[in-house]
């Protein structure tokens, strides 16, 4: 049996973001840094107070509660992951409007040369969104170009280690000059090239809405037509699954993602419980950490060994809160499992 796994956590909201190493700055570098931003947040402040003002004449019925939590990378680039965890975790320190912060690394070049000094040049975006109706507002960001500085721990994971960001103002030019070298050029070609810009900005949203089942169709910034997402919003998308494998129980527990909406088929032997669910954090009495699903008034659990591989074992908790391993639900099974819904 084979399984789905990095959607179906994502899904239910197993947040597995893996915490960057803070950056080592000198005065210099960090009265600098502190200066790019303020004057960022200043411009952006405008923007954010327009799309505030927007928002607050739409009507009630508009708003959307948001319980997506925050922004996870789903991809498979671990030089992104790491990367698009910092600009959360630093860049997002300066923002705090919006539901959410989505990164949009807009790499030009990685040199990999050395493991322990992995840099990353690029032009980096953090920007925040509220959620009305179906569509992302923009309410503030920044770009923040540079050279990211990485480095590959013993599990093959990154971790960022340092940040040169090219200075504001007069110093633009020289500072971008010394930082990207031979790349200089290929920075200027990259930062103005807006509309593939725009482009990777809508792939990373695309991503998120996809990933956590969110009910957008579109991102919009104040002033400006709303772009459409890819979102993966019509028919019914398999999601991932487990079935009990101890010999001790049948149950089967599959995930799709129905117009946009996450939903769960649950069997047990001769039963099926189907729709939309809550889930929520949960432990066993040896302290064992696992999600909690209800649907239709029963309430089960699932729980994967390692969350983020695709074929991970894990296990399932019955409804009276016994484990049981489990192994990955095979698309096809979960599929005839479904059509037993009909």
């Amino acid at each position: 049996m084979k399984k789905r796994v990095l959607l179906l956590t994502s899904i239910l909201g197993l947040s597995l973001l893996t915490a960057c190493g803070k950056e080592a700055e000198s005065t210099t570098q960090a009265e600098t840094t502190t200066e790019v931003v303020t004057e960022e947040v200043t411009e952006e402040a405008e923007t954010a107070n327009d799309a505030t003002e927007k928002a607050e004449n739409a009507s009630e019925s508009d708003t959307v509660e948001w319980t997506f939590g925050p922004y996870e990378y789903s991809g498979d680039d671990l030089v992104i992951k790491a990367i698009s965890t910092y600009i959360c975790d630093e860049f997002g320190k300066n923002y705090d409007t919006g539901d959410v912060g989505i990164p949009c690394p807009n790499i030009l070049d990685v040199d990999s040369t050395d493991t322990s000094d992995v840099k990353a040049y690029g032009e980096y975006w953090y920007n925040t969104y509220s959620l009305k109706g179906d569509t992302l507002y923009s309410e503030a960001g920044g770009s923040y170009p540079g050279c990211i500085h990485l480095k590959q721990l013993e599990d093959g994971s990154y971790e960022v280690t340092g940040f040169d960001q090219v200075e504001d103002g007069t110093n633009y030019e020289e500072s971008a000059k010394k930082i990207f070298g031979d790349l200089y050029d290929s920075f200027l070609d990259l930062s103005s090239d807006t509309e593939a810009r725009e482009a990777l900005r809508a792939k990373y949203i695309s991503d998120f809405v996809n990933e956590k089942g969110i009910p957008a169709t579109k991102y919009q910034d104040y002033g400006w037509d709303p772009v459409e997402l890819n979102a993966e919003q019509g028919g019914n998308e398999y999601m991932g699954g487990l079935y009990a494998a101890d010999g001790e129980s049948d149950i089967n527990i599959a995930l799709y993602r129905s117009e946009g909406t996450p939903i769960v088929i649950v069997q047990e032997g001769e039963n099926i419980y189907y729709g939309e669910f809550t889930s929520e954090d949960a432990k066993l009495d040896d302290g064992t950490e696992y999600v909690k699903i209800t649907v239709e008034g029963k309430t089960f659990g699932y729980s994967f060994d390692n969350p983020g591989e695709e074929y991970s074992s894990g296990l399932i908790v019955d409804q009276d809160g016994k484990p049981h391993t489990a192994k990955g639900l095979d698309k096809s099974v979960a599929d005839e499992i479904k059509e037993l819904t009909k």
